[in-house]
This record gives structure tokens, sequence and C-alpha cells, in this order.
């Protein structure tokens, strides 16, 4: 697996896009998470909509969510030798997550005759469910309330023959989200967002450290970082954990 980081920033960054990334998995493309910036950080990754064959979200904040619905209309408005060639793009989703995102993307896709089934073809899962996507499992878990009180959320969880990832996406309690059922000696890397400076709703830097054993620290690559990362670059050393840096792929051996 080559995953591409479109963005690492948070939700108000004025420096880097938003946290989402392209998984080149075999022959496929799954994208995590839409954020509003992804029309910018997309095209500066180079790729382009239509490279696309399967999207995850993982919650609705705009940082994740708010590009979706442009993204699927431009794969269905597509057009060739004057005639309408629709692409339907396929949605993993976990069913807590389903009925909002549904009614999110309903309220600007179903008009003209239309609704947003014409548009994205999902598949809603529960926690027990497997995907199988390319010779790999992926997993959606839920996080419900571990990223921020009363907020509907899940993760990813990449298994492969050769060693498995995890994405918790955004997490302030990791306690709760119980992320740990999901590392073992086969564990090539965990994507977790770590806030360097107090914040309400995604892990700090310390509690990082203090939750996932010592000896996986160097699987951690944090995301979802402040702007300024380089005041922090010393003790992310000093932990011997890893960072993830803007469009500089990370490849995975997971088969």
């Amino acid at each position: 697996m080559k995953l591409i980081p479109l963005g690492v920033g948070g939700a108000f960054t004025e420096r880097f896009y938003h946290n989402n990334y392209v998984a080149e998995i075999g022959t496929k493309k799954l994208l995590i998470d839409a954020g509003t910036t992804l029309r910018e950080s997309m095209k500066k990754a180079g790729y382009s909509y239509v490279d696309i064959d399967s999207v995850w979200i993982s919650h609705l904040h705009f940082d994740h969510a708010g590009g979706l619905e442009e993204l699927v209309m431009q794969r269905f408005w597509q057009f060739k030798d004057g005639q309408h060639t629709p692409i339907k793009t396929p949605v993993f989703v976990h069913q807590k997550v389903y009925s909002q995102l549904r009614k999110l993307l309903s309220a600007a896709l179903d008009n003209q005759g239309r609704t947003v089934d014409d548009f994205c073809a999902f598949t809603v899962v529960n926690d027990q469910d497997i995907i199988h996507f390319e010779g790999v499992e992926l997993q959606i878990f839920d996080t419900t309330n571990s990223h921020a009180k009363g907020l509907v959320s899940s993760g990813l969880f990449i298994k492969g023959p050769l060693g498995n990832v995890l994405f918790p996406s955004d997490v302030k309690d990791l306690h709760k989200a119980n992320l740990l059922r999901f590392v073992n000696d086969d564990t090539l890397a965990i994507f977790q967002d770590t806030s360097f400076t107090f914040n309400g709703v995604h892990a700090q830097f310390k509690d990082v450290l203090a939750y996932y054993p010592k000896e996986i620290h160097s699987s951690i690559y944090a995301m979802h970082y402040n702007d300024n990362i380089e005041d922090y670059l010393q003790e992310i050393e000093r932990a011997g954990i890893q960072y993830v840096k803007q469009r500089e792929p990370i490849t995975l051996p997971l088969k």
C-alpha cells in the first residue's frame, strides 16, 4: 500500500490542507476522507476526482466530509463524445455515520428527479463487517463520543497478509475508542491525530505517548497537527515517533 497525504493539517489550518489521504492498494485508490480543501489538495498531489475508486468518510466535520458533494457531483457529470457518462462513487461508511451523511448529501442532490443514490453507491457496515478490497480487509469501527461528545464518528483498520494499518481518524479519548484492540505484532503503522497544544477534541502528544506501548512508538505517525510543527520536531524525534509530511508518500508492505 502506498499512502499519499493530500494534507496533514487540522480543520483551521492556514498552512496545510485538510488531513485527507489517497491509499493506493493494488490497482485501486481509496480516498480517506474528503474535506473542503479536497479540490486543491488532490490537484496538487496529481489526482483528479475520476481517479478515485472508493471513498471512506470517518465523520461529518467539514475537514473530513465538506468536499464530498463536489466530488460525487463532478464524477456524475462526466461527458464523453457529448454523451453523459456518469460515474457513481462507491462510499464506505459505518452505519452510525450513514444516516447523517445521507441527509447531508440529500439536501443538495435530491432534486430534478434524482436522489443521492444516483451519485453514490453506499456500502454500510457495522463493526464486525469486513470489506474485501484488493487483497486486504477493511474494517470500519465505531468511535462515537471518542472525538467529541455527542459526535458520531468511525475509524478504519486495514488488515493485509503482511501487516496491518490503523487509521483512527480524529480521536480525543483514546481509551474510549479502545484502539489497542487493533494493535499487535503485525502493526505496521498507526496514523494518529496528534495535537501539540491543548485541544478539546484531539489527543495531545503526551496522551498518545502514554496510551500506546513504548515498543510500538516507532510505528506511530503523527497527523492532523498544528501549523507550527517545526517547533515540535525535536520533541517528536526524542519520542521516537514519526510524522506525516504533506504529499510525501508512505509505502507499507500490506501484501
